[in-house]
């Protein structure tokens, strides 16, 4: 789904953009000059700030150029410029006397100013591996593309105190890991550390190598600024820049929690979360009331965005995956060229119906399903996917797997354990198949369809279902329907106590997602971006802002 992109977004994007974007843009690279204003901001309190005209050129790089690229006038996009660098300085100004910073913050920033460092050295090491020659390693989880069940963290919870429902805001950073530096002088010295590390392999050559450009770059950075030139007061320097700037960053994305939060409690109320469904729920019946074509593609294609269904033909459904291999042995065909070549007999008439399907059974024997850990990595073994079927069908059938709670989670596990179709792991909604429509393969929607005419939740095909990806198990998720029916759209209206309904209904029985999850992450940044702007408009009344045109508009 589409997200905004506020100002205060871009604020936090030109908080970093300052340090690493350069001055290629404008060559002039002198220390006056640098620090020409471009921009007074005086504040009620009477204390000045100066935008100089080093934060323009770097905002411009960022931010400006990209506009003028894609047709803006210079002129209209060094206004943007200058307003987005205007909102960024009120705003920190703002923040700095609302927001208190922890030890344990400090911790934080000092840790994501050694990832800062690492980062940007990185970029160095590319540069060198592609021009030695020497391919970069990758991790084992990389290479084995590890899939895991990442249970959804909910920012939020409907608590109800003496009779009146509101929204309890829950603190998602407990888990915060950090290296616990003391201080910046230990950041440096374990990045030092880290650059010049002697292993004995190749990678200790390329990473000194890395270090001495990225060195360089930072020294000729600073040319003309009459400052001093060896490497450890360059990087120091620099460091002093990435802090000032990732501690920028930390107040100006902590004003959300700031506004956001009273006592505890979101400012947006379950009224606002209701009124907000409602809508979204009204638009999506006018919608597709008036467009079969539309609905229809969005059911099958995003049903992300939809919120009122206006039929009963369409209906969920999830599938474990496990792919034909495709290498060839003594010259035989690959389980892969068997399919192709059978489809083909049979599409071509060479071989009856009655013949393909039965081939396609005994090919699917075949099929193994790779087996992953509770790590999400690669074993190296297989099980035949009979087997897993086999395995499947028994737990699903254990008496103590009673509810379709037991049964989704008893089919996840299965599924995160040897599907091969990642397009479903961590999916906020199953797949969507028509009783007349569907965009899946032939023999995947043909299954699917008679699982749906049994219609009991949980059910999964009784044999592998064999398509050009491989063999699927067919998991049945149930009836798309609507939590409220609307008959009267004038008179339909939402009480208080239906917040327990959005708060009850999963996206999907694979997930722990709620329906009032979503909308509230709707609606948070539908309204921090009107309060964002609310504020920002409150704050500059009192703020004497003065324009230095004669100097950025002629750079």
């Amino acid at each position: 789904m589409k997200k905004k992109l506020s100002s205060l977004i871009l604020c936090m994007v030109l908080a970093f953009a300052l340090l690493l974007s350069g001055c290629d843009l404008f060559p002039k690279n002198y220390s006056a000059y640098l620090n020409k204003s471009v921009c007074t901001i005086t504040y009620a309190d009477g204390t000045k700030e100066e935008i100089t005209t080093e934060d323009y050129i770097n905002a411009f790089n960022s931010y400006g150029a990209s506009l003028v690229q894609s047709g803006t006038e210079y002129a209209v996009a060094a206004e943007q410029t200058i307003e987005i660098l205007i909102n960024r300085f009120v705003l920190l100004n703002y923040a700095k006397k609302n927001i208190d910073i922890t030890e344990d913050d400090k911790k934080e920033i000092l840790d994501d100013v050694y990832s800062s460092l690492k980062s940007n050295m990185e970029t160095y090491e590319t540069e060198v591996r592609n021009e030695w020659d020497m391919a970069t390693p990758e991790s084992q989880d990389e290479e084995q593309d590890v899939v895991i069940y990442q249970e959804y963290v909910p920012t939020a919870e409907v608590v109800l105190i003496n009779g009146e429902y509101k929204i309890k805001l829950i603190d998602t950073n407990d888990d915060k890991q950090t290296t616990n530096f003391a201080s910046l002088n230990a950041v440096v010295e374990q990045f030092k550390n880290y650059a010049t590390f002697n292993d004995n392999t190749n990678n200790t050559k390329i990473r000194k190598e890395a270090y001495r450009r990225f060195l360089t770059a930072l020294k000729k950075n600073e040319q003309n600024l009459n400052l001093s030139t060896d490497y450890d007061s360059i990087l120091m320097r620099y460091a002093e820049k990435l802090y000032e700037s990732t501690e920028e960053n930390f107040y100006i994305t902590n004003l959300e929690k700031y506004y956001k939060t009273e006592e505890g409690y979101s400012t947006i109320t379950v009224n606002q979360v209701l009124n907000k469904y409602k809508t979204l729920l009204l638009q999506s019946k006018f919608k597709f009331e008036a467009s079969s074509e539309n609905y229809d593609k969005a059911m099958l294609e995003s049903f992300e965005d939809v919120y009122y269904v206006v039929d009963d033909n369409y209906f969920f459904v999830s599938h474990i995956l496990m792919k034909y291999d495709e290498t060839s042995v003594n010259g035989e065909p690959s389980q892969k060229e068997q399919y192709d070549n059978l489809k083909t007999e049979y599409e071509n008439g060479y071989i009856t119906k009655l013949a393909y399907e039965q081939k396609l059974d005994a090919l699917a024997n075949q099929v193994q399903a790779k087996i992953r850990d509770d790590d999400g990595k690669l074993t190296g073994n297989t099980v035949s996917a009979n087997q897993v079927l086999k395995d499947l069908t028994d737990a699903l059938d254990n008496p103590e797997v009673k509810t379709n709670e037991d049964k989704a989670n008893e089919f996840r596990d299965y599924m995160y354990k040897y599907s091969e179709d990642t397009g479903t792991m961590n999916a906020e909604y199953m797949y969507v198949v028509g009783t007349e429509t569907s965009q899946m393969v032939e023999s995947f929607t043909e299954n699917a369809r008679e699982l749906n005419d049994e219609g009991v939740f949980g059910q999964i095909s009784s044999k592998l279902i064999a398509s050009e990806y491989g063999v699927h198990i067919l998991f049945y998720g149930g009836k798309v329907e609507n939590l409220f029916t609307v008959l009267n759209v004038s008179s339909f209206n939402l009480q208080e106590s239906d917040i327990e309904q959005l708060t009850k209904t999963k996206l999907s029985a694979l997930n722990n997602k709620t329906l009032f999850d979503k909308v509230f992450e709707l609606l948070s940044e539908d309204n921090y971006s009107i309060f964002e702007n609310m504020n920002l408009n409150v704050l500059k009344k009192d703020i004497d802002i003065k324009k230095h045109e004669s100097v950025y508009m002629n750079l």
